[in-house]
């Protein structure tokens, strides 16, 4: 949300005539995090990889280029070296 639209949610809130129990409820779904995540399976994720790489039918060839991309950073060394902080 942007910080205009944030403003007028909060002076829309503020205007609100709530009770204390109604307060203390709106302010626990507006402080804690919902807990009900979204879960995407592994299926959905590499389909969604495959659509965003140009590959819009499922072929072996797909598979391959799936399996290249999430391996890649396993099989190849940093190019960069970190050096520690206690030096």
């Amino acid at each position: 949300m942007t910080t205009t639209a944030l403003n007028n949610l909060w002076t829309y809130l503020k205007g609100l005539s709530l009770s204390k129990r109604d307060r203390e409820w709106l302010a626990s779904k507006l402080v804690s995090p919902s807990n009900a995540e979204e879960s995407v399976s592994a299926e959905d994720k590499k389909a969604l990889f495959l659509q965003m790489a140009g590959c819009w039918s499922d072929n072996s060839e797909g598979d391959d280029y799936y399996k290249m991309m999430t391996n890649r950073n396993s099989e190849r060394p940093s190019n960069r070296i970190i050096p520690s902080l206690d030096d």
